[in-house]
């Protein structure tokens, strides 16, 4: 199973979990199992956290380097 990228994207940009509401209007708690793989998010929830982080999904979802 590939590795997401959401931690190491979200650390890289210097944000906490608790700003992750503010910042992607995902939950908290939600965001958490995306990162940890316990929930995998639909594919409009992918291209909403790739565009926010300024990378394609595929790159996200740790795809493609």
């Amino acid at each position: 199973m590939n590795k997401n990228r959401l931690k190491e994207m979200r650390k890289s940009r210097g944000l906490t979990l608790a700003e992750i509401p503010n910042a992607t209007g995902i939950s908290r708690s939600t965001y958490s199992n995306y990162e940890n793989s316990t929930t995998e998010p639909k594919l409009e929830t992918w291209e909403k956290m790739a565009k926010f982080y300024g990378v394609t999904p595929a790159y996200l979802v740790g795809w493609e380097d």
